[in-house]
């Protein structure tokens, strides 16, 4: 066979690249991660990625990073912390792109994961958000997609049934702890770590609801994604790696009270305020029994000369906030 003949029979290829993608990376005191995320979103390939930074505020140096280690990224340095939904508005409704990813700055993004999010979006019309699978450090995974709140699997957190019964499904569902990362499936709400969104969706439905200030502001914006007839899709791979409490860990009481601010903001918004009045009582109930629990443990083992671990001592931490919250009426 003539070489050029059997040349011209293979299928073609598409040399095109995929539409341009705007990265948007939220750093609040995240310097000691920066550098190998914002690395790791310039070597992504198959995909032209325009990175954005936007800096909450922070104290570290994070600004200062991104000027010195990356001149191609556009920095948005805000003078106050405004929360992270507030802050990826900032590029999502001023800068116009036919896709966005959300990277958290704790984050290590595979060569091909931007693209490959890219990719199923182009071929599946149908879908505004894809997501790969999340893993810690050490390759472990990292659960990331949930069921939407209510006050079932409400009651089921508070409890903790998602660790002692992880097959009582129905009060078990916001972790969902028996999902197989191992396919791809469509999820009610993926964690905001690593995500694409459509840009078309984000003209459609909007950006984040600033109310929330931080968490709970990707289950309501998928929540209104659905609503409004695209589907959020689960990615098996490839893996993005996150390390989780970068920015929070310092500042762990208020984080925890702004996560449980963002549970009864959500019920009260897609529940009615009845399910979210029956809420704030399930939370102050759960907050008084655990920080009890915490206290008398804590105070038994300072009487036993044993010093508490740092996790311990961190949780103490955040019910102690979160007591001093439930104190003060729980404002919103």
């Amino acid at each position: 066979m003539d070489p050029a003949s059997a040349e011209s029979s293979e299928p073609p290829r598409d040399r095109s690249p995929l539409p341009a993608t705007i990265a948007i990376v939220v750093s609040y005191n995240s310097a000691a991660h920066l550098e190998p995320c914002l690395s790791s979103l310039e070597a992504q390939r198959g995909v032209p990625v325009r990175l954005h930074v936007v800096d909450n505020a922070s104290s570290d140096g994070s600004a200062d990073l991104v000027r010195r280690e990356f001149p191609n990224a556009r920095l948005t340095a805000n003078p106050t912390n405004v929360g992270f939904a507030r802050a990826n508005n900032q590029v999502l409704l001023q800068e116009r792109a036919e896709f966005y990813a959300l990277v958290n700055p704790d984050t290590v993004l595979a060569p091909d994961s931007v693209a490959t999010c890219v990719k199923y979006l182009v071929d599946h019309a149908a879908a505004g958000i894809a997501a790969t699978r999340l893993v810690n450090p050490d390759g472990t995974l990292q659960p990331s997609c949930h069921s939407f709140l209510g006050l079932r699997n409400l009651l089921g957190e508070t409890l903790g049934v998602h660790r002692a019964f992880p097959g009582l499904r129905a009060l078990s569902s916001l972790h969902m702890p028996w999902f197989r990362h191992d396919r791809i499936v469509e999820v009610d709400w993926i964690q905001g770590t690593f995500l694409v969104v459509r840009g078309e969706v984000v003209r459609t439905v909007g950006g984040f609801d600033d109310e929330f200030f931080m968490y709970g502001e990707e289950m309501d914006w998928c929540r209104r994604i659905q609503s409004a007839g695209w589907k959020v899709v689960f990615l098996p791979e490839p893996p993005v790696v996150h390390i989780g409490g970068a920015s929070s860990g310092p500042t762990a009481g208020p984080m925890f009270v702004e996560n449980l601010k963002a549970r009864v903001r959500f019920l009260r918004k897609h529940r009615g305020a009845l399910v979210a009045t029956a809420a704030r009582a399930m939370i102050a109930v759960s907050v008084l029994l655990r920080f009890v629990w915490r206290e008398v443990a804590g105070f038994g083992s300072t009487l036993a000369g044993r010093t508490a671990d740092e996790g311990r001592r961190r949780s103490r931490t955040m019910f102690r906030a979160a007591m001093r919250w439930v104190l003060r009426g729980m404002p919103s």
